[in-house]
């Protein structure tokens, strides 16, 4: 695994400044024949289909449905916007789990590129863009790219989750529930309610209920390791599990379900569980501080005070700058200190 070494700020600035002058500067290309169009069509709704199933298999053949789209039609601008709008989606998941994930931003930024040169009023390309400002952290502007989705169709279910994903999140909000009336299957809404109700209101009950439904409509590694953290928040260790073992069945290397799946076996009291499914996510993924820092962990209870002191070192050195594990790393220094060591 290549260690990310561009921090998505940067990222975003750079597809920011590259989509912009695009926006401002579109052109309408001239189209394609009927017949041509009408193939294209076809094969994007395909495409488009299986992307919202939002399953490793439904997003692999929408690629491939889009880019017979392309074939068929160069010219065809949903096709581009579909392959922008699903690369910012892998970016995105990436990101989260601290994954190498620039190259998704990059494929996502490329392809909108071309679909707003060719058209950039029609619904597809627009709902694209907002979800990838959405990805990169720019909710002003998929507020407005979803409000002007909404001024012509009111009803477009994920401009809703889109609008309220852009503006606070607020669990309560009356745009998230008529994104859910509208399409109860919408799995970004039910994930990003989860979300909501995990980081604003603590309510991990909550959260697990809307990770489970969106888990049901859509076995994903992503959705699973949502669920078993709700769950490990609850004290369900063993559930947790479960879900974290499903992840791994739908993808075998992703790295984050053994991270958690650690950090639950060190809750259980099994040690060296804990240890052994923390090193198999830093053998995938090195960048991630929470394997290392239950690592070490692991080997502190355990009783393996040198293993113990290396890990709490290493945990320091990749946790360096990210104000969020602060707790971690006041623990980190006390053991270390506590175990006769010294901090690297």
């Amino acid at each position: 695994m290549i260690k990310v070494t561009m921090k998505r700020v940067t990222m975003k600035k750079v597809i920011m400044a590259l989509i912009m002058p695009v926006l401002f500067a579109a052109v309408l290309i001239q189209g394609s024949d009927a017949f041509a169009q009408g193939q294209a069509a076809e094969d994007y709704k395909k495409g488009r289909e299986d992307f919202l199933s939002f399953t490793p298999d439904g997003f692999k053949n929408a690629i491939q449905y889009y880019n017979k789209a392309i074939q068929a039609d160069p010219n065809y601008a949903p096709a581009y916007a579909g392959l922008g709008e699903l690369y910012s989606f892998q970016g995105f998941y990436r990101y989260e789990v601290k994954e190498d994930y620039e190259k998704y931003y990059i494929d996502s930024y490329e392809n909108m590129k071309k679909a707003l040169q060719i058209n950039p009023n029609l619904e597809p390309v627009q709902l694209a863009l907002a979800y990838t400002y959405l990805h990169l952290s720019d909710e002003k502007l998929a507020k407005s790219a979803a409000q002007g989705i909404l001024s012509k169709n009111p009803n477009n279910a994920e401009a809703l989750y889109i609008l309220w994903a852009a503006t606070g999140r607020n669990p309560s909000s009356p745009e998230i529930r008529k994104a859910l009336e509208i399409n109860p299957k919408l799995v970004p809404a039910l994930i990003g309610l989860g979300t909501a109700y995990y980081e604003k209101r603590r309510s991990f009950n909550q959260a697990a209920n809307y990770y489970r439904q969106a888990a049901e409509i859509a076995p994903s590694p992503e959705i699973h390791n949502y669920l078993g953290n709700a769950l490990i928040y609850q004290g369900y260790y063993p559930q947790a599990i479960k879900q974290f073992q499903n992840a791994i069945k739908l993808d075998p290397n992703y790295a984050s379900a053994y991270q958690n799946m650690g950090i639950a076996y060190y809750y259980m009291n099994k040690p060296q569980d804990a240890i052994t499914s923390g090193k198999k996510a830093i053998s995938l993924n090195p960048n991630s501080p929470d394997a290392y820092f239950f690592i070490a962990q692991g080997y502190d209870k355990a009783k393996n005070t040198q293993q113990a002191i290396n890990y709490y070192n290493q945990f320091l050195h990749y946790s360096l700058g990210q104000d969020e594990y602060s707790i971690y790393v006041k623990t980190a220094e006390q053991r270390i200190a506590s175990l006769g060591g010294r901090r690297q």
